[in-house]
């Protein structure tokens, strides 16, 4: 039960919880906005909403000190969303996400 509970403390449940939030929730609800065209939110929240999160994760990982691993959590959430509820050319942006998050870890590393 202790190995349960050091690695529930261990655990970055903001990470997760934002992973879910921007990777899955934001795309999918925000996709279905009828006022938005098609160009105006891959724009606005694949490129830019999206592309800060992803710098964010990269400088929140690096500066607790966490494992790489960690900058994955955010692209599979956006590709399993993108698998079942999105277009197919929004595949592309998880591994745009993951390079971003990475560059920006790997600027904060000393």
């Amino acid at each position: 039960m202790a190995i349960f509970k050091s690695k529930w403390q261990t655990f970055d449940k903001l990470l997760w919880i934002l992973g879910i939030v921007f990777g899955m929730l934001v795309p999918v609800l925000t996709d279905r906005i009828p006022m938005l065209t098609r160009v105006h939110w891959v724009v606005w929240f694949l490129l830019i909403v999206n592309g800060i999160y992803s710098i964010w994760i990269g400088v929140h990982v690096a500066r607790r000190q966490q494992r790489v691993f960690n900058l994955l959590i955010f692209p599979l959430l956006f590709l399993l969303a993108a698998y079942f509820f999105m277009p197919h050319y929004t595949y592309y942006f998880a591994p745009a996400y993951w390079a971003v998050s990475y560059l920006s870890w790997a600027g904060q590393q000393k």
